[in-house]
């Protein structure tokens, strides 16, 4: 990911250093090599599956598994303009609580303090999407509370996700998500955060615009 739209600070500095950079023409023309490559392997899975069954549809389930891989490849490695504004502190939680809700958890949301964080959502909605899509942990019939919580100097805003849920094995496709994830919130100027002792399951922290 490349930063494109903000004035770079010491923390961006920083996270600039780790980012791939990578030319925009030569990302699309890998990218249609690659989807021409699975269309020809899915074709195939799909004839292995009718002749054969079982081993068919464990080929198709690995070419699901390669092609989510590849989508967060793409992903991690496609420019990102960010462009953080001052942000309603209760419209993050209930953003994160709609993606957690998608996937089948149970969640309310608890009253915390309501300063402005700087975010830019259309970027946060779609770590929160990655954070969702995730599948380290099972998330359905999950009961969860999302808690918005100040630190002692009035700098950040910790949104928390507290409760239980039933872990699973991480796949790599899990893995790589929450990588872009968190690499999204960084860029912002945040912070995520997973299953720390006081932020319960993960916990996504954010700057006080002003």
């Amino acid at each position: 990911m490349q930063e494109t739209a903000r004035t770079p600070t010491e923390g961006d500095t920083r996270a600039a250093e780790q980012l791939v950079a990578l030319r925009p023409d030569v990302l699309n023309d890998v990218e249609h090599a690659v989807g021409n490559l699975l269309q020809r392997m899915h074709h195939a899975a799909r004839a292995a599956s009718a002749d054969a069954g079982a081993p068919g549809e464990r080929l198709q389930a690995t070419l699901d598994e390669l092609e989510r891989l590849l989508e967060l490849f793409f992903d991690y490695v496609s420019p990102v303009e960010v462009q953080v504004r001052p942000t309603d502190a209760a419209r993050i939680a209930d953003s994160l609580a709609a993606q957690l809700r998608g996937h089948g958890a149970v969640v309310t949301v608890e009253p915390g303090p309501a300063p402005l964080v700087l975010a830019d959502p259309r970027t946060l909605s779609r770590s929160f999407a990655l954070l969702g899509q995730a599948t380290a942990r099972e998330w359905d019939g999950a009961l969860l509370a999302i808690v918005a919580a100040g630190d002692p100097a009035g700098e950040r805003v910790e949104f928390q996700v507290r409760g239980s849920a039933v872990p699973a094995l991480a796949s790599a496709a899990s893995v790589l998500a929450t990588a872009v994830a968190r690499r999204l919130i960084e860029l912002q100027g945040g912070e995520l955060r997973e299953q720390g002792a006081a932020s319960g399951l993960l916990a996504v922290v954010l700057p006080v615009a002003g």
